[in-house]
């Protein structure tokens, strides 16, 4: 970390601070590797995507949403293992395999409750973790 800024170091302590759940500091996106059945990088662009709608709107959660620092996603790339790694988070979605039909399945808190369909796919998904922030975290601080 020579040479990098005092910011980018107190932000990489709080990942490992997170990571050893330690202390909770943003949401956390569980993403899968990928595997021969995730050939695409669409799961990789979604995880990030998020990331980004997170970091963007992290301040004014914090204000309004006690403990949304606690708050498990799950971007998964295929429906062999996303399933269960979906249903073990807060919110997660199961993108479909190669060759198979834009269709994600999204679980919230263990259980299926939605089926995205088309190409809106990554917006739709975004808009579900915020009315899920919305309805679990609402109490303010």
């Amino acid at each position: 970390m020579v040479g990098e800024s005092r910011t980018t170091e107190v932000k990489l302590c709080q990942e490992i601070l997170q990571s050893l759940e330690i202390r909770d500091f943003a949401p956390q996106i569980s993403a899968c590797p990928g595997c021969g059945r995730t050939s695409s990088t669409y799961f990789q662009q979604l995880a990030q995507d998020i990331q980004k709608h997170i970091d963007k709107n992290m301040i004014y959660w914090k204000k309004n949403y006690k403990n949304v620092e606690s708050l498990k996603i799950a971007v998964m790339g295929c429906i062999v293992n996303g399933p269960g790694e979906s249903k073990h988070a807060d919110i997660g979605i199961s993108l479909p395999g190669d060759g198979e039909n834009p269709v994600a399945v999204v679980y919230t808190d263990g259980e299926k409750t939605n089926t995205l369909r088309g190409n809106n796919i990554t917006q739709e998904f975004i808009e579900l973790v915020d009315g899920y922030i919305t309805q679990k975290f609402s109490n303010k601080k």
